[in-house]
C-alpha cells in the first residue's frame, strides 16, 4: 500500500512539475509530520529560519558520516537554522531512539512518513538534502554526503572564502565537517 501511494505522489509531482515555471524558486507546500517523540509539527513553523532537510537512512554509511558536520551546523546556527532529518529508511520509532542516542544527534530526527517523503522533491537516493531559505523557497539540492562548510555557505552572510578559512570547527571529529 505504501508502494502505491509513493507511487501516486511521485505520479502527481512529475505532473505539478512539468506545469510549474521554470524560472520560478520552487517553494515549499506547508505539511505536517511527527518527530520520534510523536511531536506534532508544521512545516511552516520553520518560516523565517533557514531549514535543512536532510533525507537519511540508519543503514546508510554517507548519512552516518555527514551527521558530525549536521550536528555542528544545529549547534552554531540554532538561532538562524534548522536541520531536520527525515529518516527514509523505515526505520522503527525505537529503533531510531536508540540510534539517536547512540550518534548523539542533535537536530529533529523524523521517522519515515508519507508526508514527508516527497514533500520538497524527489529522493533519488540518501543521502539527500533540500536546503530551504527563510521565505520557504528550495535554493538548492544536494544528494551525497554534506559537509559544514557547504552549509555555512548558505548561512552565512559573509561568504567570503577569507572568514569560512579561518571558522575552524572544534567539535567535528570527521573528515566530513
Amino acid at each position: 500500500m505504501k508502494l502505491i501511494k509513493r507511487a501516486i505522489a511521485l505520479t502527481a509531482f512529475f505532473l505539478l512539475s512539468a506545469t510549474a515555471n521554470a524560472a520560478e524558486t520552487p517553494k515549499v507546500a506547508d505539511f505536517s509530520f511527527k518527530d520520534i517523540e510523536g511531536k506534532a509539527h508544521q512545516f511552516s513553523d520553520y518560516r523565517g529560519k533557514w531549514v535543512i532537510v536532510n533525507y537519511w537512512a540508519t543503514f546508510c554509511a554517507p548519512c552516518v558520516a555527514e551527521i558530525p558536520a549536521l550536528n555542528s551546523i544545529a549547534k552554531r546556527y540554532k538561532d538562524k537554522a534548522v536541520i531536520l532529518g527525515m529518516e527514509a529508511g523505515e526505520t522503527s520509532t525505537d529503533e531510531l531512539k536508540q540510534f539517536v542516542e547512540q550518534k548523539k544527534v542533535a537536530y529533529p530526527i523524523i521517522p519515515t512518513q508519507d508526508s514527508t517523503m516527497f514533500a520538497l522533491g524527489l529522493v533519488y537516493g540518501v543521502p539527500t538534502t533540500f536546503v530551504v531559505n527563510p521565505e520557504g523557497e528550495i535554493i538548492d539540492t544536494h544528494t551525497g554526503a554534506v559537509t559544514s562548510a557547504m552549509l555555512q555557505n548558505y548561512l552565512r552572510a559573509d561568504n567570503d572564502a577569507t572568514t569560512l578559512a579561518k571558522d575552524k570547527e572544534d567539535d567535528c571529529v570527521s573528515g566530513f565537517c
